[in-house]
């Protein structure tokens, strides 16, 4: 967090560095973030920790955005919890917080933020600000140590990548992206595939969320920054 209190030293897209902050968060057993290698190689998909309840997309920065698949659902339809970015830098921690926040089940007893839900239930954008600012603060070597492999940039510098979550509520597929120009979660459209008997829709099985991810990667302006692109799963762990 920087003395402002307006931006944060962002997450690398590193497996390892959600899996920390989400224990940090009050994450319990069960569940942890995996490397996803291809959405469409059956041979790399085949070594994947199933189910996969959410997916973590990074992408570089675009002009222009890919053209929304749908509208926001409707209002009868039970929409997950979206969270607006408002501080610089912290698009990871939000794609974070967006599956933790929907998947509350997942969180321990004790945790900060199961807490943190409870109490702002009618609004989860209240007071999510000082939220982030009293966790930064709290969790300031983890920030400053365990935000990956490379070195850290300092909080305000300009970074061109940004994360985006995926995640299935109510048999609906959604996309949340606390930067987006809709300001609510966008409704992919429907379940397609049978849950694998979990209870949970695993969403390296649905084509949307495939077809949503290509059209984010055919969006690029430069064939090379198709290497900038990482995937990131939230999956049932068997450890």
């Amino acid at each position: 967090m920087n003395q402002e209190n307006t931006a944060i030293i962002p997450f690398e897209s590193d497996p390892t560095v959600f899996n920390q902050f989400a224990q940090s968060l009050g994450l319990g057993p069960g569940f942890k973030f995996i490397d996803i290698y291809s959405i469409d190689d059956e041979n790399l998909i085949a070594f994947l920790e199933r189910p996969i309840i959410g997916i973590v997309l990074l992408f570089p920065i675009q002009k222009n955005d890919p053209p929304n698949t749908n509208s926001t659902a409707s209002a009868d339809i039970s929409q997950p919890i979206w969270l607006k970015q408002t501080f610089k830098n912290a698009c990871g921690l939000y794609a974070l917080l967006h599956i933790l926040i929907n998947y509350p089940k997942l969180l321990n007893s004790d945790s900060k933020l199961l807490t943190y839900c409870k109490e702002n239930s009618d609004d989860m954008n209240k007071n999510l600000n000082q939220f982030i600012i009293d966790f930064a603060q709290t969790n300031k070597k983890q920030f400053v140590e365990g935000s990956g492999s490379s070195e850290n940039p300092n909080p305000d510098d300009v970074i061109d990548l940004h994360f985006i979550t995926f995640i299935a509520k109510d048999h609906k597929l959604w996309e949340l992206d606390g930067r987006s120009k809709i300001g609510a979660p966008l409704c992919l459209g429907g379940v397609q595939n049978a849950n694998r008997g979990s209870g949970h829709v695993d969403l390296i099985d649905e084509p949307l969320v495939k077809e949503r991810i290509l059209q984010y990667v055919n969006n690029v302006e430069n064939e090379k920054d198709k290497l900038n692109f990482s995937l990131m799963g939230f999956a049932q762990s068997f450890d």
